[in-house]
């Protein structure tokens, strides 16, 4: 694996390339992926780092961080003086707001709300293309094939990632940006099962858990005894556990409409049963990156689960002691704003354990 960095401005225009004394990338399924660069405080790459620069991380040849510098943090010790320089994936845009009315100014906010529906690819990409036109962002956004559930999606100033993340796990569907085109994509499954003799499945956990919805009521529009409610039953999930269980699904904002069955069919999503496998995987001469993406999935088989789980990160570090490690991951991702709080906290005692060391 070869891994390059450059540096470009704010319009993109190429500046440096970059070599890092230490390297931390996450590649995150769905999510903000980022890059920690670590660099000597007089390394000439600090003269081309800094406010308004983007950094673009290569691996092989191909960008899979693609970004703004949010952050540089220094440290100056007796034994070494180190920047860090914080760069987060394009993805992060998709944080921006989804109005009522994207093609009116904040003044003319006359629509209650925005709503979308159709297949989950055709109703993120309709609303993506409303988001690029309302910023100016010049994406390309390529016609939908109709991946996913049938979903309504309705916006009042709410971040695009609030309302599509959950839709996304749960059709197990990746959404990109990557060179100003946006994407929904079906991963790919991996063409082996991975069990731990393969040496690829180390240590792990997994969970078993029932499900928190069997029937779903929806209300929709209307208020009182007018109010417009509608029921939908998993009959298969009650046989397979044994029990009933009931919730409520507020659909008030889809007025006009008589069919709330895409409300029900999101509520009897998030209340399924689930059986996971957390674990962090081993490359080896046959699953390598390159083979497998984040996103793509994998069929796993340890102790009596057996199951097929999303690959949702990919941890990628290069540093002088350890050379470059690449770590797949499967199952829940711990939370990135604490880890990069940790890795700082670590940074620093190296450097007190470093300057107690030279003293």
């Amino acid at each position: 694996m070869r891994l390059d960095f450059t540096v470009h401005d704010a319009s993109g225009a190429f500046l440096a390339t970059v070599v890092p004394r230490e390297v931390h990338v996450e590649l995150l399924w769905n999510q903000v992926s980022f890059a920690e660069l670590t660099f000597d405080d007089d390394d000439k790459a600090m003269s081309v780092l800094g406010e308004g620069s983007r950094v673009r991380v290569l691996v092989d040849g191909v960008a899979h961080v693609d970004g703004p510098v949010v952050g540089i943090d220094g440290s100056d010790t007796e034994a070494a003086s180190e920047v860090v320089v914080t760069v987060e994936d394009d993805f992060r845009l998709f944080r921006n707001l989804g109005w009522q009315n994207p093609a009116q100014p904040l003044s003319n906010q006359s629509s209650e709300y925005k709503r979308y529906s159709g297949p989950l690819e055709t109703v993120m990409k309709a609303a993506c293309t409303d988001l690029s036109t309302r910023l100016g962002l010049g994406w390309v956004v390529p016609a939908s094939t109709g991946l996913g559930s049938s979903v309504r999606v309705e916006f009042r100033m709410h971040p695009l990632t609030d309302k599509f993340t959950d839709l996304l796990t749960a059709d197990q569907l990746t959404w990109t940006l990557r060179g100003g085109v946006v994407d929904v994509t079906a991963g790919e499954l991996f063409p082996r099962v991975l069990t731990r003799e393969s040496g690829i499945v180390g240590d792990f956990t997994w969970s078993l858990n029932a499900p928190t919805a069997t029937r779903v009521v929806v209300g929709g529009e209307g208020e009182g005894t007018d109010r417009l409610f509608q029921g939908f039953t998993d009959t298969a999930r009650e046989t397979s556990w044994g029990f009933i269980s009931e919730v409520f699904q507020d659909a008030r904002m889809a007025q006009g409409e008589t069919d709330l069955s895409p409300d029900g069919a999101e509520a009897l999503a998030e209340g399924a049963g689930t059986v996971s496998v957390t674990a962090d995987l081993n490359e080896t001469s046959w699953f390598r990156f390159g083979a497998y993406q984040v996103g793509d999935l994998v069929h796993i088989q340890v102790g009596t689960v057996d199951t097929t789980e999303v690959i949702t990160q990919v941890v990628i570090d290069d540093t002088p002691g350890d050379g470059l490690v690449v770590t797949p991951h499967i199952g829940a991702v711990e939370d990135t704003a604490g880890s990069r709080l940790a890795r700082q906290v670590a940074r620093l005692n190296k450097g007190l354990r470093d300057q107690r060391s030279s003293r």
